[in-house]
């Protein structure tokens, strides 16, 4: 099943599915403040006191262009295909690309790519992972690509630009930051003086650089548990998880079909067809149903067919302990170091130094656990060190009725996110009432090119009921 295919049947039964359920699609608001942020390790000084802050209403209030290596922007404008700037050559093994997209993450695009030009999972590389629901600009590089079939490739919610050809691979962690272009949009008691204070404190100061909530999985914030239970050895129950568990912030009908799938597990047919009616939605979901059904039981093999989903559940359980590290020094009172380890490490010092946190969820053996990773190949392990502090460079500013407009630059790793979550209890789902609903062109109102020729492409996107949904759980 093609993308456009999958993309019609997701959308008609989206329609029926709100014309019998309409309850069932009911969101509320959610606000990220100091008590919700505590389940994921995170804690903020004077959190409590921070303005209300809502975040991606319209695909334009959350714009992410990537700055590679060399300090270049990967703009999110529409180009010509081919780069006016640099070559491309039929006898270059590698085709670099800008990847502009809106509703899909780094992942999707990416396998969906690897469908169309017929290629392995691992010839697409990208240097990192950008956000979901915002409009997004970043390189990556295609190994043994057909570039005459790239250039047909056609998607409401991406296209290709700035084409050109090289020999070596992007890298992960290949990038020098990224720049963002965010509307956040604010209540009718916003104080602009008093967040031009803080804003002026945290650009002098910096910002803890604690690993967001879309690093466990927004809406569904799972993917720790996933995790746990890979390092366990408990690998049906990682993907009892990833199937079945209900997602915090996940619209209810989701969640009712998430027990219904509960019901019958271990019936791997009766759960493809479940899955079926939303395989976008369900992709990865779908991939893991179908090698069981082919080999029932094998639970292995199963995690085996989603690599970089896999990688994502591990690295979000090391997300987890990081920010809790940080934590734990903060309600000390305590200064951090400059940096934590992070616990996907061969280094038997810095699972030591996690050894407290790891007791109390249940890893007593730093051997075992690492054993229980063994039957994974694409897992590395390797020693790596993260900042517990960034800086932020403030590009522009500008507040406005009903919301303030940051244009901003962080290093690589940072979240946008955690940076705004030192200036706001930044909130999603159903916009707060006296909140204000106006699309606002972002780059127009900081005297930058206009944003309507790259919303035009993403007309179908935002006008499918698929979106109106998922896009404002978060």
């Amino acid at each position: 099943m093609d993308y456009l295919e999958a993309r019609k049947i997701e959308n008609e039964n989206f329609r029926e599915a709100i014309r019998r359920w309409p309850r069932f699609f009911e969101s509320q608001t959610f606000i990220d403040d100091s008590k919700t942020l505590e389940k994921y390790g995170i804690y903020i000084p004077k959190k409590k006191g921070f303005p209300l802050g809502y975040l991606k209403l319209w695909p334009q209030d959350f714009i992410v262009e990537e700055i590679n290596t060399q300090g270049e922007i990967q703009t999110v404008s529409p180009e010509k295909f081919l780069s006016t700037k640099k070559d491309f050559d039929w006898q270059d093994p590698i085709i670099y690309a800008d990847l502009v997209k809106c509703g899909l993450s780094t992942i999707e695009v990416a396998e969906e790519l690897t469908k169309r030009l017929n290629l392995a999972p691992k010839d697409i590389k990208y240097a990192g992972i950008k956000d979901k629901h915002a409009i997004t600009s970043q390189l990556i590089s295609i190994k043994n690509g057909d570039i005459e079939k790239l250039h047909q490739i056609a998607s409401p919610n991406f296209f290709i630009k700035n084409v050109f050809s090289g020999e070596r691979e992007i890298y992960l962690g290949g990038l020098k930051g990224n720049q963002f272009t965010i509307l956040i949009r604010t209540g009718p008691n916003f104080d602009k003086n008093e967040f031009l204070k803080r804003l002026k404190e945290v650009e002098k100061e910096g910002f803890f650089n604690f690993f967001y909530l879309q690093r466990f999985g927004v809406p569904r914030l799972t993917n720790p548990h996933s995790g746990l239970s890979i390092l366990k050895g408990d690998y049906e129950k990682a993907l009892f998880t990833a199937i079945c568990k209900p997602g915090e912030r996940e619209l209810v009908y989701f969640q009712s079909l998430r027990k219904e799938i509960e019901q019958l597990w271990g019936k791997w047919d009766k759960i493809e067809e479940v899955l079926e009616l939303f395989p976008l939605t369900f992709q990865s979901e779908r991939t893991l149903i179908d090698h069981l059904i082919k080999n029932p039981d094998d639970f292995i093999g199963a995690l085996n067919q989603i690599p970089r989903v896999v990688q994502l559940w591990l690295t979000s359980l090391a997300a987890l302990l990081f920010n809790k590290a940080i934590s734990s020094c903060l309600q000390k009172e305590e200064k951090p170091p400059a940096t934590f380890p992070l616990i996907l490490t061969p280094d038997e010092k810095t699972w030591a130094f996690y050894k407290d946190l790891l007791n109390k969820i249940g890893i007593f053996s730093i051997t075992f656990a690492q054993k229980n990773l063994k039957p994974f190949p694409f897992i590395v392990l390797r020693k790596r060190e993260q900042n517990t502090m960034e800086k932020v460079k403030i590009i522009s500013q500008k507040i406005i009725p009903g919301g303030v407009i940051l244009n901003f630059a962080l290093s690589k790793g940072c979240y946008a996110t955690t940076f705004l979550s030192h200036l706001f209890n930044l909130a999603s789902g159903n916009l707060p009432k006296k909140f204000s609903n106006l699309p606002i062109d972002t780059k127009a109102n900081l005297n930058q090119p206009s944003l309507e020729e790259i919303l035009n492409k993403f007309t179908d996107v935002v006008s499918s009921p698929s979106w109106r949904y998922l896009w404002r759980i978060y």
